[in-house]
């Protein structure tokens, strides 16, 4: 468990890109503005293990030491995540095969498989090495695995990962024959015989794609096989360290989506994540408030920590605009008020050289005399000014949206009834117009238990494509038990092996407890059409048929006019509502606006402050006059 004495304030820290003369004047600024904790190690394989076995730890004790002295806790990371040259050199059959059969070169980060048997034993060696020598360091408060597992070569394709997936299909499957039922393999003459036969869905010939099955369940691999490497090293850790919490950074951004987060949250002992902002989005705000929700519900109760975000630019989009003055306070601090155990950056000070030379740091090309350190430094006194915040949590909302990783996967692959769906744009639309209309949300996983649901007073499922049939019962449940429900387009189209519901889409949930059987899909060819009740919609639209329910709005043009868009149905203590379409932002505005008057849900009226309750602490962004104030009631 973290420390609740303080929120943490640092970034990832690289003393071995400087002399060791600049090591001193880093932790004199570090105190100047406050720092607390810095990850250490991240990258620095290459220069702990010099050659096969020959470990080197004279520089990273000596940092160690003067952190400790200067007053500054270590986040000690395993270094893992960026394999060394010689290794490569010796073992090419680490390098992860992409998606077209190649082979990808040494020179970036994170060039391994997963499934490679060097790369797993000598990862654990340099663990064991690390793990043994600094468990009882007085600086290390926790433990950081790898880094950013999934970011760069999440699926690799390689003869190993092909040899594994097969394994990992054998514990799923009781045999071939369920294998082939649930893949419908006797589509295009897929039935498979032999185990060995099946291969890693690599790119298949022109016009045609790898098996939907197949698809999914090796993105349901590959995210289990790389928890299986955090889950290692994090067990070796633990033989030395039963005392100080064991991380890796998740990735809390829209368009990640390799690695399954409500999965590997359960096995983190707090969740740490990474953000860095669309800075092209003039709205950014609402989408970093996105995701600090929903990392906070990856959490489910547990600690979590903003282990990296950015200062001003980062160096990877196509165009990197630098924060006005201002934000970047405002950005650390809206992940503080919705749960974060403090702020962290990448990185301390600037590199000079390298691929990520230009992006933000906490100390910039320019020194401590630049508005960039003395922002940070602000930052700093502001969180130390209140420590007291790391012992609550963020205030429960009433509105929980059902976010699941598999509906990802499932919605990136190919054949679908139009290329313009988008699982990701769909989810952020939905939490953006309830952001807007000062209603706060929860996120949870479609695998979600009956008492979690029970605790809100209305549940979203923008475009929930895949439900088991237990799924599908739980949602069912609570609508008919008082719980109030909103039904995207889209949503439970097919079970979880990709296999479609057949009598009506949306199954059930849809056809019965809805009451809308709907027989086809009518993506439009307008870019937005008029509903009869004033919304506009765009993308979407079905043929359909009442089955009790009630018409909200229907197409009042174009190939569905006259068909249902909107419909509700009252079931005694709750309604629920179906919207067989996309809406335009403002119409989904006011829809949830609608909503939430009828269902009395607690809102905060204002256009430009966002206002999140932590424990008795009030903490207030106001993203027009870049000002935050936290104050205690």
């Amino acid at each position: 468990m973290l420390n609740t004495d303080r929120l943490y304030f640092g970034g990832d820290y690289n003393p071995e890109q400087w002399p060791k003369e600049v090591w001193k004047n880093d932790i004199e600024l570090m105190q100047k503005a406050n720092v607390n904790l810095v990850s250490l190690g991240i990258f620095s394989w290459a220069n702990i293990e010099i050659s096969d076995g020959n470990y080197q730890f004279g520089w990273l004790d000596e940092i160690m030491d003067l952190l400790h002295e200067g007053g500054i806790s270590v986040d000690l990371a395993t270094a893992t995540a960026s394999p060394p040259a010689w290794l490569s050199a010796a073992h090419p059959e680490i390098l992860p095969v992409n998606f077209d059969g190649i082979r990808l070169e040494f020179g970036g980060r994170q060039a391994y498989c997963a499934a490679s048997k060097v790369y797993q034993q000598k990862a654990a060696a340099l663990t064991e090495q690390i793990a043994k020598r600094y468990a009882k360091h007085p600086a290390v408060v926790m433990w950081h695995v790898n880094n950013e597992y999934g970011c760069h070569a999440p699926y690799c394709y390689c003869d190993a990962s092909k040899a594994a997936f097969v394994q990992w299909l054998q514990k799923k499957y009781a045999s071939l024959d369920e294998l082939n039922a649930s893949w419908g393999t006797d589509f295009w003459s897929q039935r498979y015989r032999n185990w060995d036969d099946i291969p890693a869905p690599k790119r298949t010939p022109d016009g045609t794609h790898p098996n939907p099955g197949a698809q999914i369940d090796f993105r349901r691999f590959s995210s289990e096989i790389t928890l299986e490497l955090f889950k290692t090293e994090r067990d070796i850790i633990k033989k030395y360290d039963s005392v100080n919490p064991v991380t890796t950074n998740f990735m809390s951004m829209k368009g990640t989506h390799a690695m399954d987060y409500f999965a590997w949250a359960k096995e983190v002992d707090f969740v740490s994540t990474d953000h860095y902002l669309a800075q092209h989005d003039i709205e950014n705000h609402i989408d970093l408030a996105q995701m600090a929700d929903l990392t906070r519900g990856f959490a489910d109760g547990k600690q979590w920590l903003l282990m990296e975000h950015s200062s001003s630019a980062v160096n990877w989009q196509p165009r990197n605009y630098a924060k006005t003055p201002g934000q970047e306070k405002r950005n650390a601090m809206s992940f503080v008020a919705r749960g974060s155990q403090g702020a962290m950056y990448f990185q301390w000070r600037q590199s000079q050289a390298g691929s990520e030379r230009f992006h933000s740091a906490m100390v910039p090309h320019g020194g401590e005399n630049t508005r960039v350190y003395r922002e940070v430094a602000e930052l700093g006194k502001l969180l130390s000014d209140h420590p007291e915040l790391s012992k609550h949590a963020t205030d429960k909302a009433e509105v929980a949206i059902v976010f699941d990783y598999e509906q990802f996967w499932a919605m990136m692959q190919a054949n679908l009834p139009t290329e313009d769906l988008s699982y990701p744009d769909t989810v952020a639309a939905w939490y953006r117009a309830l952001y807007k209309e000062g209603i706060q949300a929860d996120f949870v996983p479609a695998n979600v238990d009956a008492a979690t649901l029970a605790d809100y007073k209305l549940v979203l499922m923008p475009m929930v494509h895949m439900l088991s049939d237990a799924e599908e019962q739980v949602f069912t449940s609570y609508a008919q038990n008082g719980g109030n429900l909103v039904v995207g387009y889209f949503s439970n189209i097919a079970d979880r092996t990709l296999r479609v519901k057949l009598g009506g889409y949306g199954g059930s949930l849809v056809k019965d407890v809805i009451g809308l059987y709907v027989e086809e899909f009518y993506p439009l060819r307008e870019s937005t059409v008029k509903l009869s009740n004033g919304f506009e919609a765009k993308l979407w639209a079905e043929l359909s048929a009442l089955n009790g329910a009630e018409v909200v709005a229907e197409f009042s043009s174009g190939q569905a006019q006259g068909q249902a868009a909107i419909v509700k149905r009252n079931l005694g203590a709750s309604t629920a509502w179906y919207q067989g379409t996309e809406l335009t932002d403002d119409s989904q505005r006011k829809f949830f606006s609608d909503i939430a008057k009828q269902l009395g849900l607690a809102v905060i009226d204002s256009e430009s402050t966002e206002v999140v309750r932590r424990g008795p602490y009030e903490i207030s962004i106001d993203h027009a006059a870049n000002t935050v104030s936290v104050v205690k009631h």
